[in-house]
């Protein structure tokens, strides 16, 4: 019987640590940036830096590499940064030619359903990882 502090819970608790946060992170973020009398406290800038130059590059990054042993994690924080820049400007572009425009709600709005797709995709991808690189169905004289 697996009960609460059991190993297997422990460890598929912790599997899903970090995308939990970042769930509730984008709940939070978007309450302080969208709604009054929120939007007007120091807390917006402080909050939206990450929603804009580290947490959609981190889920993407953790979507692509599911397994904590793939990178370290300088490389990790890395490629969160320059992933998320690269999101956050071709979000921009894709904004630009909507009705909506580049205003902060629509760039709030997509940074964090993109995110919360991407943390969908990761905590997918944890759940059934492939367990080696020879994974595929190409036959490897093919390769």
């Amino acid at each position: 019987m697996i009960g609460k502090n059991s190993p297997a819970c422990k460890k598929t608790g912790m599997k899903f640590l970090d995308l939990g946060i970042i769930v509730i992170y984008i709940i939070v973020t978007s309450v302080f940036i969208l709604f009054p009398p929120f939007n007007e406290s120091v807390f917006r800038p402080v909050l939206a830096f990450p929603l804009v130059f580290f947490v959609p590059g981190y889920v993407l990054v953790s979507a692509l590499f599911p397994m904590k042993t793939e990178l370290d994690p300088y490389e990790h924080i890395a490629l969160s940064i320059g992933m998320s820049i690269c999101i956050a400007i071709f979000t921009g572009f894709f904004l630009n030619y909507t009705p909506y425009g580049i205003r902060i709600p629509s760039i709030v709005f997509s940074l964090s359903a993109i995110t919360l797709v991407l943390t969908a995709v990761c905590a997918i991808r944890r759940i059934s990882p492939k367990k080696n690189n020879t994974d595929s169905d190409i036959p490897p004289e093919h390769l």
